[in-house]
């Protein structure tokens, strides 16, 4: 039974969870500064995107485990599938689970904030939109994490849809200050994802993974990772800016120094197949990031 879980804890990989923590964190910060604290929708918003992106870690294993993607060349940790540390019928009936307690979560959440009104149904869509969006990432024919569209994806449901998405569902409106930060987090992300897809590059080209290194290259990836990073701290300083002394920005200070050493760390890197303790600092420092923003617009 522990030798079970410890593989399920394993799927779930949670050194990544805290890229969409992050998101709902600075999402629900900045509708607390326009319009107040919402404790139910808090933990409706945390609860419905932590399953979606379990839900979407283990459709993940599953479709790499059966595109082959998943094998003796991948440098990063060995995947639950891949291991035999569970069946690919458990991961199946792990996956529908994890989806119907998403979706559970999500409708609860949405008839919280908007009863049955149009937004409840808007929204409904949307929710719908990421369970396909995170099966179809690696699962099935022609998935888009196959076909170079991972980034765009991480970007829209990791940074848009969170923050924009849980401020929206409290403050019922959208703030160019919202986008901004969604924006920021997504594109901190996408560095999570890049990362992986820099280690993982010379499997992934051999299994037919098409990401954006496969494509065009390492050191285009190693130059694509530092303007994601550079621009993030770009656009927290404009949002921070954006209603706020110029003395906001030292709460944001530290994770800044911190992401722009990380960008720097993988644009030197030598050998990419060393990099993948910065994608659990990458994930740890968005989530730094995220607190401390939100405690810059509360504080």
């Amino acid at each position: 039974m522990a030798t079970k879980l410890k593989c399920w804890i394993d799927a779930a990989r949670l050194r990544t969870l805290p890229l969409s923590v992050s998101g709902i964190i600075a999402g629900s910060a900045m509708a607390f500064n326009d319009c107040g604290f919402n404790g139910k929708l808090f933990i409706l918003l945390l609860a419905t995107t932590v399953l979606l992106q379990i839900l979407g870690n283990f459709a993940n294993d599953l479709g790499d485990f059966q595109h082959g993607t998943d094998n003796d060349n991948r440098v990063g940790p060995q995947r639950t599938l891949q291991s035999g540390g569970l069946s690919v019928a458990a991961m199946k009936r792990g996956i529908i689970i994890t989806a119907l307690l998403s979706f559970v979560a999500g409708i609860i959440m949405l008839w919280v904030s908007f009863g049955f009104g149009t937004g409840f149904w808007v929204f409904l869509a949307i929710g719908i939109s990421a369970i396909i969006a995170a099966i179809r990432y690696t699962v099935g024919s022609n998935p888009f994490g196959y076909r170079g569209l991972g980034d765009l994806m991480v970007l829209v449901f990791f940074g848009l849809a969170t923050v924009v998405g849980s401020y929206f569902i409290v403050a019922h409106q959208i703030t160019t200050n919202a986008v901004l930060i969604s924006l920021a987090i997504g594109f901190m992300s996408v560095g999570v994802l890049n990362v992986n897809n820099l280690r993982d590059s010379a499997s992934d080209r051999l299994s037919g993974k098409m990401t954006i290194i496969v494509k065009f290259g390492t050191r285009f990836g190693q130059v694509y990772h530092l303007v994601l990073c550079l621009s993030a701290i770009v656009l927290v300083a404009i949002s921070l800016l954006n209603g706020h002394t110029a003395g906001s920005l030292l709460w944001v200070a530290l994770p800044s120094a911190l992401l722009a050493a990380h960008g720097i760390k993988v644009f030197k890197a030598d050998d990419v197949k060393t990099l993948d303790p910065e994608l659990k600092k990458l994930s740890l420092t968005t989530l730094l990031m995220s607190v401390l923003y939100a405690a810059a617009l509360l504080v």
